[in-house]
C-alpha cells in the first residue's frame, strides 16, 4: 500500500472545527488517494467528528489516527520518535505537509490571572499553541519532504495587536498592551492583569500566535541556510473567525452563543466576501489545503509567507522584528530542553 502513496499529510487538532475540515476537504481532493493522512488528537475514542468523516472518506484514502498530548512535552516526544523511525525504515512516508492547528482559547471573566497549566508547567497558550509546536517542528524535521515539503501554522488577526479587525473586542486599545514580546519566561509562566478578565485572554491566546508567527520567520532563516533542508517552506495562515468550532468551548456561554449563531449566517458571508473576517470552517479547511499544495500561485516553494485565507497579507510588525526572533528562539530551545541529536537543524543552538 505504501509503495503508492507520494507522502504523508499530517495535521494536529483532527477532530476540531478547522482541523476536521482540513481534513474533509483532504480525503475528496485529488491528494487524498496519493497522501497518507495523519490525524492527531488527544484521544482517537472520542474523535467522533473525524471518525464520521473517515468513515465516509473514498476507499482509496489511506489514513492514521495518531494520539498526542500537546500539553506535554514527552507526549510530543514520543510521538514524534515513532514518525521519524517509520520514515527511516520506509513504513511511513516523508511528510509532505505539517498543518499545526491544534490550539487551546480561554477568555471569560475568571480569566484575569491564568488558569491552565500544561503539565510541564506552562500557561496552555503559550504551552499548547506555541512551545508544542516549536518542539514538535524541530523534531520531526528530520521526517520532513526536504524537497517540497510545507509547514502550515495557523494564525490569527489577534497575533497583530495593531490589525484593525481587533477593534471590536478592544483587548489592545491601550498602548501598555501593544507590546507583546519581552521575555519569554514571564508568557511562560502566565501574564497577569488587571482590567477585564475576557480580554486577558485574548491576549495571551493573541501572544501565542504571535510568536507562532516569529516562529514561522526564524525557522524560515534556518531551514534556508541549511543546504539539506533549504527546500522545506513555512508559511502562516489566518482561517478568520469561525463558528462552531471547538475552540470556544472554555469561552464565556455569551462567546459560545455568539459563535453557534455565527454557524447559522458564516457560508453567506464567505460568498459576499471570501477573505472576511467570519468564515466557514470548510472554506478555511481549504486554504489550509491550498497552503499545503498549492504552487500556481504560492509558488513552488512559499517561504516565510503570510495569508490570511486564500490572500497574501503582511504580518504583523512586532513579528516580523528579527531580534525578538531570535531572542525567542534560543530562549525556547531552553523551555523546550532540546538538546543535541534532537533535530537535524544545522547550526539549531
Amino acid at each position: 500500500m505504501a509503495s503508492r502513496l507520494q507522502g504523508s499529510v499530517l495535521i494536529t487538532g483532527a477532530n476540531g472545527g478547522l482541523g476536521s475540515a482540513f481534513v474533509s476537504n483532504f480525503v475528496k481532493s485529488i491528494y487524498g488517494s496519493r497522501y497518507r493522512g495523519l490525524y492527531l488528537v488527544r484521544k482517537p475514542s472520542t474523535a467522533h467528528d473525524l471518525n464520521s468523516i473517515l468513515e465516509s472518506a473514498p476507499a482509496s484514502h489511506v489514513s492514521e489516527t495518531l494520539s498526542m498530548d500537546l500539553s506535554s512535552l514527552q507526549s510530543i516526544r514520543d510521538l514524534a520518535a515513532n514518525i521519524n523511525t517509520r520514515v527511516a525504515n520506509g513504513t511511513l512516508e516523508p511528510l509532505r505537509a505539517v498543518v499545526l492547528n491544534a490550539a487551546f482559547q480561554e477568555a471569560h471573566a475568571g480569566t484575569l490571572t491564568a488558569k491552565t497549566f500544561t503539565e510541564d508547567g506552562y500557561e496552555a497558550h503559550f504551552g499548547v499553541n506555541y512551545l508544542a509546536n516549536f518542539l514538535f517542528t524541530l523534531l520531526t524535521l528530520r521526517s520532513v519532504d526536504k524537497e517540497h515539503g510545507r509547514i502550515i501554522l495557523v494564525s490569527s488577526v489577534v497575533h497583530d495587536v495593531h490589525d484593525k479587525g481587533n477593534s471590536t473586542v478592544g483587548a489592545f486599545d491601550k498602548e501598555e498592551y501593544q507590546t507583546v514580546f519581552k521575555e519569554t519566561e514571564a508568557l511562560a509562566k502566565g501574564i497577569e492583569y488587571t482590567d477585564d478578565g475576557f480580554k486577558a485572554g485574548v491576549r495571551r491566546y493573541g501572544a501565542s500566535k504571535t510568536l507562532l508567527v516569529m516562529f514561522m520567520f526564524e525557522l524560515q532563516r534556518c531551514l534556508n541556510a541549511d543546504q539539506a533542508l533549504s527546500g522545506i517552506s513555512v508559511l502562516a495562515v489566518d482561517p478568520g473567525l469561525m463558528g462552531g468550532t471547538k475552540l470556544t468551548r472554555n469561552s464565556s456561554m455569551f462567546i459560545r452563543v455568539i459563535s453557534q449563531v455565527a454557524l447559522l449566517f458564516q457560508d453567506i458571508v464567505v460568498w459576499f466576501r471570501p477573505n472576511g473576517s467570519l468564515r466557514s470552517p470548510k472554506k478555511s479547511g481549504a486554504d489550509l489545503l491550498r497552503g499545503a499544495f498549492d504552487e500556481k500561485e504560492l509558488g513552488e516553494y512559499p517561504k516565510a509567507v503570510y495569508l490570511n485565507g486564500s490572500e497574501h497579507k503582511v504580518a504583523g510588525k512586532e513579528a516580523r522584528d528579527e531580534e525578538k526572533q531570535r531572542k525567542l528562539w534560543i530562549e525556547s530551545l531552553k523551555l523546550a530542553g532540546v538538546k543535541e541529536g534532537d533535530t537535524v537543524l544545522k547550526n539549531w543552538n
